[in-house]
């Protein structure tokens, strides 16, 4: 289907769906009464819709009655009415993704659980030693970082992306890409672990050492270890959070 802007998307949904539901035919007089309002569409902004409905094969125009739907005209309005659904479920999953709360970001690392271990299973079949060069790389640079008292957020994001595209899965590496891009973790939980203590450098050493030794079912392991350990520690930085009375502790929150 052709990308529209969205507001076009339900402005046609709208107007084939009236046609669809009326046993009589429709015109543009009838349809502005019914969704002109809604729409801020004029008489004549409607009649310019129909007839392009007309050029299409989705309506036709019964002399001076109006339009009914025809066979193509139902179909087309099925994909919009798939299309729409889809586009709320994305924006559903996008604003739960949004969000930097304790809950949303457990829920966003068990999602990147589920995700992470099969991509490192994957990528321990499929890793040829460039592959393995540029993981050792990364995790190279990730010490170079610590030795500078720096978080190494972005090396962390390249090394999880890096076994993602490894795994040679393209569904897995882009939902993964989408939950890395919209859930505002990898920034959030570095800063967490951090504070916490924890050093995620010794974790990616143990996946790549099984990615390394062809051992799918030891990256899997190493790497649902090392979710679980963020997931832990996300627990226990809200847990010091919330019972710290001082007002830092009450308002401060992950930057």
């Amino acid at each position: 289907m052709q990308e529209n802007h969205p507001r076009q998307l339900k402005i046609d949904y709208a107007l084939l769906s009236l046609l669809d539901a009326s046993d009589v035919p429709l015109g543009a007089t009838t349809l502005v009464h019914s969704i002109g309002g809604q729409f801020g569409l004029s008489q004549a902004s409607i009649g310019r819709k129909l007839m392009e409905f007309d050029v299409q094969g989705f309506t036709l125009l019964m002399g001076r009655k109006g339009r009914v739907l025809t066979t193509e005209g139902r179909r087309h309005l099925n994909e919009l009415k798939r299309e729409l659904s889809l586009r709320d479920r994305n924006s559903d999953l996008l604003a739960a993704l949004n969000s930097a709360d304790e809950q949303n970001l457990l829920d966003v690392l068990i999602s990147r659980r589920a995700l992470e271990r099969e991509n490192a299973y994957l990528a321990a079949v499929h890793a040829r030693p460039e592959d393995l060069e540029q993981l050792r790389g990364l995790i190279e640079s990730q010490n170079r970082a610590l030795l500078k008292g720096l978080i190494p957020v972005e090396e962390d994001e390249q090394f999880h992306m890096a076994i993602a595209k490894i795994s040679r899965n393209r569904i897995l590496y882009h939902a993964l890409r989408l939950v890395w891009d919209e859930g505002m973790t990898p920034h959030v939980t570095s800063n967490i672990r951090q504070s916490v203590g924890s050093v995620l450098v010794i974790d990616h050493m143990k996946i790549y050492s099984r990615i390394e030794a062809c051992d799918p079912e030891g990256a899997s392991e190493a790497m649902t270890q090392h979710i679980n350990q963020i997931i832990d520690d996300v627990k226990l930085y809200f847990t010091l959070k919330n019972n710290d009375p001082s007002p830092a502790g009450a308002t401060n929150s992950p930057k």
